[in-house]
């Protein structure tokens, strides 16, 4: 049995909105709680270790269809989907969702990575062997909880002194409705533009009248929202421990962290 511990320095090549939730048409970017030596607590910007971890899950199952030639020849049951995509999903039912216990210690023998991620079969959850980290901004709040070799590497030591504030930045964007343009609207049957014209009346009506019901019923389906981001250029630390039994384990661990390193997305 061995134990490996993996530990990255990310870039963000884009800028990056991995959200905990919104407020109306406002999203709100994840953060943890981090105390200070002072006492005081922050909240440090992150991308979830559950959204990593499904990264490696979904990296291992592509390498694994490809090398079965099932990306070209599609042959799933629902139920594989699952158990590939998402660990499965705990039933007890017997319906196609699931995969009975007997079944998933086949399925592991078969899929090396489920025994590394775990998974789920008819009313229990299964384990694996992998823990992985959050991915945490790397900014003065969460310093002194980094690796050593990340606090003292050339390209995080100008940033030592930046708090998150710093690599946060909210934006706006704007769905608009095409029933607003004349051009688009010429596209129209002609009930169609009669309608929406006798609505652009309405609320122009209820405008200049302010009557605030007359506005909101009549309104147009153009949705401006905001949200907070991660600003490109921003760095990450990330680890993740790994129990490997065999050299299948090593192999298999090593082949979905590449896949998918090669192309990070949140």
């Amino acid at each position: 049995m061995e134990q490996h511990r993996i530990e990255v320095l990310l870039e963000a090549e884009q800028p990056i909105s991995h959200l905990a939730e919104s407020f109306g048409n406002v999203g709100i970017l994840a953060t943890r709680p981090v105390r200070q030596e002072d006492g005081s607590i922050a909240r440090v910007p992150e991308i979830s270790g559950d959204a990593m971890r499904h990264g490696l899950r979904e990296a291992g199952a592509y390498v694994f269809l490809d090398a079965c030639g099932m990306l070209d020849n599609p042959a799933l049951s629902e139920a594989a989907l699952r158990l590939l995509y998402a660990g499965g999903m705990v039933t007890g039912k017997g319906d196609a969702g699931a995969v009975r216990l007997g079944e998933y210690r086949k399925m592991v023998d078969l899929v090396p990575l489920l025994g590394l991620l775990g998974g789920c079969a008819e009313n229990r959850t299964i384990p694996g062997r992998m823990s992985v980290d959050p991915a945490t901004l790397v900014c003065e709040e969460s310093l002194r909880f980094l690796p050593e070799w990340i606090r003292v590497h050339p390209s995080v030591v100008p940033q030592t002194s930046d708090t998150w504030r710093a690599s946060v930045e909210e934006v706006q964007r704007v769905r608009m409705d095409p029933s607003l343009d004349p051009g688009k609207r010429a596209l129209l049957e002609s009930g169609a533009v009669a309608q929406i014209e006798a609505r652009l009346d309405r609320s122009e009506r209820a405008s200049r009248d302010d009557d605030a019901a007359g506005a909101q019923a009549n309104k147009s389906t153009m949705l401006p929202r905001r949200y907070e981001r991660v600003i490109q250029g921003a760095l990450f630390s990330w680890s993740l421990t790994v129990t490997l039994f065999n050299p299948l384990d090593t192999d298999t661990f090593y082949t979905a962290l590449l896949g998918f390193m090669s192309n990070i997305v949140v």
